[in-house]
């Protein structure tokens, strides 16, 4: 007989370890290596750990303040009487509240005598005046000597601290904090009384770390009439003094230029000339100032420069008008614009993509998405005559026409805008006044809103007449807030003595605050389906887009 003991270990060998009545005579090989305390100890500092980690959240949450976002008026307006306005307006973070202020600039005898007083101006004087965006309350102004040449802002280096304002007034050259409105330096500018805009940002010359600038001088109104020769003077960005020599060009019949960098890198000058588009390189105008740079120069550009002029031809042409650079292309390519044309130069090779014909342009074009391609389109508006406008996008890969309008409209009219979003295309918001809704001499004009996915209606809001001198539409806070903004009232160029009785308004509006104020206007005969009601929702769901192209 087989032993029962024995059958009870094959079938259980687990407990073959375990004495009479189940009590084991060994101990496991936990309590041998002591784990089962080792695993109480793992247990308490997980404990401690994680009431640890929620005393932290919890002291993050209710001791430290979130952040405040800005609240923002969907409108505001700001009402200045019996002054002049100039065509300009900047939009920079004045306040370092993530959301985007508005700079401009004016001249009234009345409204700003005592702030001209202050600093032993005449009266009247130029403020340069900085808003909220939020709300449009006056955050600081400047006063400055009359009269105003030019003004930008956004200019690098200034006074070491980041970007300014630097403008051309009287016979002084003023750098302006864009934080404060203090100046941050002034100086004559006698070197460069007739210089033009834009003023060229290069890297810094002078090892004093801050960026620095030059200037180009030339009179276009005489390039036709008698060679004048241009004349290029660098300056430092942190003090305004002069950096080396007066440049002295023969560069006959120049009548714009533009700062551009090629796909490597190179900095080089724009020149518009009344013999076509040219470049020259920034290294060899530093040469000629006696300025040692590491600048760099394009290689293929280099071997096509004239040797005595260092002019590289890229585009010949006796009826230049214009020329933008084509955003988010990887090379280089330039919108070339003449009396009769829009080109596309790829500078790389030095060729032209596609020419579509137009007749007279009234405004500067003005890039977005509009097809699905991923290529920027172009909207330009040309003069058909009797007061009427044709508003055409162009097809930024072939010039094709994708979409038009015919409009009425008055002089001067806002130039078009466009704000991406975040489905990859653009809106974009254009100025006139519609033929259905009678003739051009009705005192009305209209803003029309286009989306692109609803190019069969325009969305239009009737506006009274106003002298519109500038106008933007951008994202004041990113990803979000898409507005523009108008600045109306007599022209300080043309009104001099700020003695008109219309009042200078500069107004901010939200893009998607017109839509319930607007109307739909049928474009073209398409006969599609498109109910007013989806469009407006269409423009309700938008999210915008910070992002360039």
């Amino acid at each position: 007989m087989a032993d029962a003991s024995g059958n009870g270990f094959e079938a259980e060998p687990l407990k073959g370890g375990e004495a009479e009545g189940g009590v084991s005579k060994k101990k496991s090989c936990t309590e041998k290596l002591g784990l089962s305390h080792l695993t109480g100890w793992r247990t308490a500092a997980f404990l401690l750990s994680l009431f640890l980690c929620l005393a932290v959240v919890f002291a993050f949450s209710f001791i430290l303040p979130c952040p405040v976002r800005p609240q923002y008026s969907s409108t505001w307006n700001r009402t200045l009487p019996d002054a002049a306005s100039y065509d300009f307006l900047a939009v920079e973070d004045t306040n370092e509240d993530k959301v985007l202020d508005v700079l401009f600039i004016y001249k009234d005898s009345e409204a700003s005598r005592n702030t001209c007083l202050s600093e032993d101006l005449s009266v009247p004087c130029l403020v340069l005046t900085a808003v909220d965006g939020t709300d449009g309350k006056t955050l600081w102004e400047r006063p400055l000597a009359a009269e105003l040449d030019w003004v930008e802002c956004g200019v690098k280096g200034l006074g070491h601290q980041g970007t300014g304002c630097l403008v051309a007034h009287a016979h002084n050259l003023t750098a302006i904090d864009k934080k404060t409105g203090t100046i941050r330096w002034q100086q004559s500018r006698s070197a460069v009384l007739n210089g033009n805009l834009p003023l060229i940002s290069i890297q810094d010359l002078n090892s004093d770390k801050a960026e620095d600038f030059a200037i180009l001088s030339y009179n276009p109104e005489e390039a036709s009439l008698t060679p004048v020769p241009s004349e290029l003077v660098f300056f430092s960005g942190s003090s305004g003094e002069q950096l080396g020599i007066n440049v002295y060009v023969d560069w006959n019949g120049v009548f714009g230029h533009q700062q551009i960098k090629t796909a490597s890198g190179a900095p080089y000058l724009l020149l518009l000339t009344k013999s076509g588009l040219h470049a020259v390189s920034f290294r060899h105008l530093t040469d000629l100032a006696g300025l040692g740079s590491a600048l760099k120069e394009e290689k293929s550009w280099k071997e096509q420069s004239d040797k005595d002029t260092g002019l590289i031809s890229l585009y010949p042409s006796d009826s230049l008008k214009r020329v933008m650079v084509f955003p988010g292309s990887g090379s280089l390519s330039l919108l070339v614009q003449t009396d009769s044309s829009v080109s596309l130069l790829h500078t790389d090779k030095l060729k032209t993509a596609w020419t579509t014909n137009t007749s007279t342009l009234l405004s500067v074009p003005t890039f977005g998405q509009f097809d699905k391609d991923g290529i920027p389109d172009i909207m330009i508006e040309e003069d058909i005559g009797n007061k009427t406008k044709r508003v055409l996008v162009l097809s930024g890969s072939s010039g094709e026409v994708l979409w038009e309008v015919s409009l009425f409209f008055w002089t001067p009219s806002p130039r078009p805008a466009s704000v991406l979003t975040l489905n990859t295309y653009s809106v974009f918001m254009l100025w006139g006044q519609s033929q259905s809704h009678g003739n051009q001499t009705n005192k009305t004009q209209s803003s029309f809103l286009l989306h692109p996915r609803y190019s069969q209606l325009l969305l239009e809001r009737r506006n009274p007449a106003q002298s519109i001198i500038s106008f933007k539409a951008m994202l004041l806070e990113r990803g979000r807030h898409a507005g523009y903004l108008v600045l109306t009232g007599p022209d300080g160029r043309r009104h001099g003595d700020a003695d008109e009785s219309e009042p200078v308004i500069l107004y901010k509006r939200k893009i998607k605050g017109d839509v319930p104020e607007s109307a739909a206007l049928r474009v073209g005969a398409d006969e599609t389906a498109v109910e007013e009601a989806e469009v407006k929702e269409a423009f309700y769901r938008l999210r915008f887009s910070d992002a360039l192209f």
